[in-house]
């Protein structure tokens, strides 16, 4: 892909997989379109760092007539769904036509059992549904763990998860983890040439107007935390000016 992660290669990226006959596809759908024969991707979005980036790329898509599946942490120190603005943001990517599906930390409960973590992600997973009035089908496990990936529905049901054997060997994955093509880009790939079904997780905060490197990526993250912080604290606090120390 020439034009890297930006925003435009985003756009050539789908613009190719729409000239090649794919159509988008929810995860729920999946087994069904299979079946079917159809030429479907799945886009898939983790959620890791801010929203801000999500809405831009939720935009991107809306406007060229497709929808994704945005999946989204509950327990993290990076962003708040449940804010006025982390709200906002949320439901005008649902009001684009876009899926929600819960990004689940098992690191969040350390030490929990199998159907302790189940239980927590059904407790998740609710929190959403009722928060956004969405149904929320779907779960995928932030950073999973080697016993997680190829595994079965058990630590999820009844809910699906991303890195079931359906997602991953019928359906040919693709992940851009770390701001690299994980396993290869994804219009290189012989699946791909062959218009067999697609998954394709894009992380929002690699995705830029001007190309970076990953770790500029993240400082410029950290440095707008660091700015937003302190306009929240001199908001709420009359003896606080930013820059006074």
């Amino acid at each position: 892909m020439g034009l890297g992660f930006t925003h435009a290669g985003y756009r050539d990226l789908l613009s190719r997989l729409l000239a090649a006959g794919y159509t988008p596809a929810a995860f729920e759908d999946a087994e069904q379109l299979l079946a079917e024969r159809v030429t479907f991707v799945l886009l898939r979005h983790d959620i890791d760092f801010e929203l801000a980036p999500a809405l831009a790329m939720a935009q991107l898509e809306a406007e060229m007539g497709l929808f994704s599946t945005w999946f989204v942490l509950v327990r993290t120190e990076h962003y708040n769904l449940f804010s006025a603005e982390g709200s906002r943001m949320v439901e005008e990517i649902l009001g684009m036509g876009h899926r929600l599906g819960l990004h689940f930390d098992c690191a969040a409960y350390p030490g929990a059992t199998e159907p302790e973590l189940n239980a927590a992600c059904a407790k998740e997973a609710g929190l959403l549904e009722d928060w956004f009035g969405v149904d929320v089908p779907v779960v995928s496990i932030h950073r999973p763990s080697p016993a997680v990936v190829g595994s079965d529905v058990g630590l999820t049901a009844p809910r699906l998860h991303t890195y079931m054997p359906l997602f991953s060997g019928p359906i040919h994955y693709r992940a851009d983890s770390r701001g690299l093509w994980r396993y290869g880009e994804p219009l290189e790939s012989p699946a791909f040439l062959a218009g067999k079904p697609l998954h394709l997780l894009v992380h929002p905060i690699w995705w830029r107007d001007e190309e970076t490197t990953p770790a500029q990526t993240l400082n410029d993250f950290i440095d707008r935390r660091h700015g937003q912080l302190q306009a929240s604290v001199a908001a709420n606090s009359a003896v606080y000016q930013p820059g006074n120390r």
